[in-house]
């Protein structure tokens, strides 16, 4: 399929008249190319992790819920050989095949909700590819799901591959900017920036983390760092002030806590400081 695809990129650069410059859409539709391509990679192997995973776990609990129907086999019998027994010894017995039946119905309903998701991952893995080098073309398709392009670039930031993890952010956040996990691709955008030593730039970002999405998951975060950036820049009063707002508004979080250990760090300069 990657082949086919080239073909008309390779095409219209060979065709390209003698002397005249290699068209630009054609060079940024290549490198889009490259880069979908890697994802489509990294997708398939996150896609082969997951399976094995959920392979692991169904064997795992068939083997749990044979177990369990041994041993409720065994517990049957016993049943019937202390039959004479005192009534709260079967009582007993009784509660136990109860609670064994229960953990048997609990693992066969995880059985069919395990099947149900690798089915599920099965089924969209094989659409993946077709979906994302479809929308890579101008005008044609649509861009990946949201947690699956959120996943993408988490995955690359995680790895340290910044600088396509930051243009997956940025896509995130052109194509799905009202959703829950906006406000963590716009933190981690800046994160990018601070991890790479470009405090300016990080400082700009966590702004936009912090004004665009106040009550978001990583605003906190985003506070946080943006004093730790405004100290590195040796703006250390405006990182203070940054800090100590982290420890007023959000004050039972280990953001908090971070910044009452950085603040506890800084040699005093007489400014206010509620570190404690």
């Amino acid at each position: 399929m990657r082949r086919y695809f080239l073909l008309p990129v390779l095409s219209m650069a060979l065709l390209a008249p003698p002397g005249l410059a290699v068209d630009r859409e054609v060079i940024e539709l290549q490198q889009s190319v490259a880069l979908l391509q890697g994802m489509v990679r990294e997708l398939q192997r996150n896609f082969d992790e997951k399976t094995a995973v959920m392979r692991t776990l169904i064997e795992q609990s068939s083997g749990q819920m044979s177990k369990l129907s041994n041993d409720m086999a065994a517990l049957q019998e016993s049943i019937q050989n202390t039959v004479g027994n005192a009534g709260q010894r079967m009582e007993s017995v009784g509660m136990q095949v109860q609670g064994i039946q229960s953990s048997i119905d609990d693992l066969r309903a995880r059985l069919d909700n395990l099947s149900q998701q690798v089915s599920k991952i099965e089924s969209s893995s094989q659409s993946i590819s077709g979906s994302i080098f479809s929308s890579s073309e101008p005008g044609m398709g649509t861009p990946p799901a949201p947690d699956v392009l959120y996943n993408t670039a988490l995955r690359d930031y995680t790895s340290g591959n910044y600088p396509l993890a930051l243009q997956e952010f940025l896509e995130y956040l052109r194509y799905y900017p009202n959703t829950a996990l906006a406000s963590n691709a716009q933190f981690y955008i800046g994160d990018i920036y601070y991890q790479q030593g470009q405090f300016e730039k990080a400082v700009q970002e966590y702004d936009k983390a912090i004004e665009q999405f106040p009550d978001g998951n990583k605003t906190a975060a985003a506070q946080l760092k943006k004093g730790f950036a405004l100290v590195n820049l040796n703006l250390r009063s405006q990182g203070m002030e940054e800090l100590n707002a982290v420890v007023e508004k959000f004050p039972n979080t280990p953001e908090a806590q971070l910044a009452r250990d950085k603040l506890a760090s800084l040699p005093s300069s007489g400014g206010r400081s509620t570190a404690r």
